[in-house]
Parts: structure tokens; sequence; C-alpha cells
């Protein structure tokens, strides 16, 4: 299948470090706001990850989650719209690519790292996604609904994107306001020490792009 390009490396070298504990990280997080680099190499660590993930989000109460939400700088989100460990399907997408965008709707989206910001967006009804799995195997889904949104709007994560990017101009100024709020939140907790300065961030992000990313 050419249009995938590559296969992984499926091994776990020394050199890649343990990403540790994750958590989810809110706006404006440096990792929210660059674009996600595709793995090259599919490790323990990465497997751990999206299990951490699934923790992540469903404790959450959400859909979807992006990696760059829990500060992973690597092209990967992971589904379930059950929203519940013990029911509906847990998907996972590592390097995707939309295409073949349908019609339009428009629903009302929220986010877990703009906790408690909802605002109706417009996107396609139908996209076309092709991924791989965990396991490394390349997959395409003709998508619709719920689930064509949810991939939507987790891509666009990766692309460094929000859902308040897609906003038209009114609705634009009303969420710029939220987004003041979290900042002015964000820099507080780095002032008392609560989180890592943003050139720290920067650097970890960095570091693990420089460890599992090709130089696409």
């Amino acid at each position: 299948m050419p249009r995938y390009g590559k296969t992984f490396d499926m091994t776990s070298p020394v050199e890649s470090s343990d990403l540790g504990r994750l958590e989810l990280v809110e706006f404006p997080h440096p990792a929210l706001l660059r674009r996600a680099r595709p793995l090259v190499r599919i490790d323990d660590a990465i497997h751990d990850a999206v299990e951490q993930m699934f923790d992540i989000m469903y404790q959450a109460g959400g859909i979807g989650l992006a990696a760059n939400q829990v500060g992973l700088p690597y092209r990967m989100f992971i589904v379930n719209l059950e929203a519940r460990p013990d029911a509906g399907e847990e998907l996972v997408f590592i390097n995707p690519a939309t295409s073949r965008p349908r019609g339009n709707a428009v629903q009302e989206e929220g986010c877990l790292s703009l906790p408690g910001l909802r605002m109706d967006v417009r996107r396609p009804e139908r996209i076309v996604v092709t991924a791989w799995s965990l396991e490394g195997e390349p997959f395409e889904a003709d998508l619709d609904g719920m689930l064509a949104r949810v991939v939507q709007h987790e891509f666009d994560h990766l692309e460094g994107r929000l859902f308040t990017d897609r906003l038209p101009d009114a609705a634009a100024i009303e969420a710029r306001r939220s987004l003041d709020t979290f900042r002015e939140v964000f820099t507080g907790r780095q002032a008392r020490g609560e989180l890592p300065p943003t050139a720290d961030l920067v650097a970890r992000l960095d570091r693990l792009e420089a460890e599992r990313c090709g130089n696409a």
C-alpha cells in the first residue's frame, strides 16, 4: 500500500526514554500549539502511552484525545465514542491523514484541553481517514457522523489547531475571552512553580521528537 509510505521500527531501542506518567494539558501548553511529528518508532513506551491516554480520556469523560493533549509531540490520537472502557470500540490512529471531505454540518464541540468552553463548529459530514494501527498495520476508513467529527477534531490537534480556530468571526471574538483566561491561569501556575517554564516544556517536546520521529 504505497500511500502509507513506510513501515515502523517495532523495537524498543535503549536510546528512547520512558514517557513516564502522562497528564492532560490545557491551553496554552506549547504541545497544543505546534504541529505534531510522524512517529517512525512504535515501542513499549508508545503502547504504555496509549493505555494511559485511554485512562485519562475516560476519567475526563471525553470521546477523543490527541497525543499532544498529554504533552506528547506525536501524530497519534485515540477515540471511543462511548467514553467508557466497558463499552464502545477503542480506536487508535497513528500518523493519520484525512481526505475526500463531503457535505457540511454544524454541531457543538468542546475540548478536554479547553475545559468548560463549548461552541458550534462547522465541519464536513464525511471524510476518509488513512492511518496506522498500534500494531503497525495500515488501514483506511470512510467515516460519517460523530466519528467523522471526532476524527477531524483530533486531527486538528495534531496540526496545532483548536476548534476555536474554526469559528466564524463573532464566535471567535467570544471564544477569545475564554482563551485569555486560560492564558492567565497557565502563566499564574508557572509563576507559582506548579508548571515548568515554557522553555523547559519545549525542550522536552524537542527531545521526545528526536527519539521517535523522522525528519519529515
